[in-house]
């Protein structure tokens, strides 16, 4: 149970986060509406990441103030940059965070209240001012790679940062629209710590399990080891799953966390949908795009870099 957010034994004794790894973007308000501390929600902190170069290493401390001491010894020019790189981030991604949560309007149904969404998403931006919505242009439309090219001039510092643009995506650095996907991982906290990481006690697993237990506290039954073979369909609606074992279920709403063509393609049929919509999850690419390498290690490694 947990899909990606899976915690697994792969070696004896050693238990892994064999997929998604650290915590960052679970909004603060599902945490506290849904109480998971109280069913086993502890995130520890990421205190620093560890980039380990030919001759030397490179540290991102989650405390500013310590990163900055440490790029003074790459590159003065950038421990100066990294202050205002922080601060413009930190303002972009304050103002970028709310309209995450709110609904998108259907662009091919723009009645009154999708105008008046799209026209307050245009205020909202106004509202940035010059600079800000420059460098939010930037973000949206440019690659990681060129976005901190104009900002810091030490390339390992660039490479360690740029690997958030691509996480999960098909893209690379250099790709236009990467800049925003770095920015989306500056979104997330821990705590209220804004742009914090943490790591899940446990594993992410333990998130998952966090959620079970809040759920079925608040009245949820979890059925595990019992596939759906179909998407029940009824004059034009969803109406409920039915079970490989022949049971099926009626409802109200049917929620999916399969992928697109997992979901419309093998659990429901063509016929149940608009013809152009299948063809558009027919052509949707899925191909993986990322891969994580689990190691049992009898010790702390040494780095020839950093011995000891």
């Amino acid at each position: 149970m947990g899909g990606a957010a899976v915690t697994e034994e792969i070696f004896p004794g050693f238990k892994f986060s064999v997929c998604s790894y650290v915590v960052s973007l679970l909004k603060p308000n599902i945490i506290r509406e849904l109480q998971l501390p109280k069913f086993g929600l502890e995130m520890v902190p990421l205190e620093s990441t560890f980039t380990p170069l030919e001759d030397d290493y490179l540290i991102r401390w989650a405390d500013h103030d310590l990163t900055r001491r440490e790029l003074y010894r790459h590159s003065p020019n950038d421990a100066e940059a990294y202050d205002r790189f922080g601060k413009t981030m930190s303002q972009i991604g304050l103002s970028v965070r709310p309209i995450l949560q709110t609904i998108a309007p259907d662009p091919t149904k723009l009645g009154w209240s999708g105008a008046s969404t799209l026209f307050d998403l245009g205020k909202h931006f106004r509202s940035l001012g010059q600079e800000k919505f420059e460098h939010l242009a930037k973000l949206m439309t440019m690659s990681s790679a060129d976005f901190l090219d104009e900002w810091f001039e030490f390339e390992p510092l660039k490479a360690t940062m740029s690997a958030s643009g691509i996480i999960g995506t098909f893209m690379g650095i250099k790709s236009p629209g990467s800049a925003y996907v770095m920015l989306h991982h500056y979104l997330g906290d821990i705590d209220g710590v804004f742009r914090a990481w943490g790591f899940q006690r446990g594993g992410t697993g333990a998130v998952s399990m966090a959620l079970a237990r809040s759920a079925e506290h608040f009245g949820a039954e979890i059925m595990t080891e019992t596939p759906v073979s179909q998407i029940v369909v009824k004059n034009g609606r969803a109406v409920g799953v039915a079970l490989e074992n022949g049971d099926e279920f009626e409802a109200n709403v049917v929620v999916s966390g399969l992928d697109p063509k997992q979901t419309f393609l093998n659990l429901m049929g063509s016929s149940d949908l608009p013809a152009d919509f299948v063809q558009s999850v027919e052509n949707f690419r899925i191909r993986g795009s990322s891969g994580k390498v689990n190691l049992a290690l009898d010790g702390l490694p040494d780095f020839t870099c950093l011995p000891g």
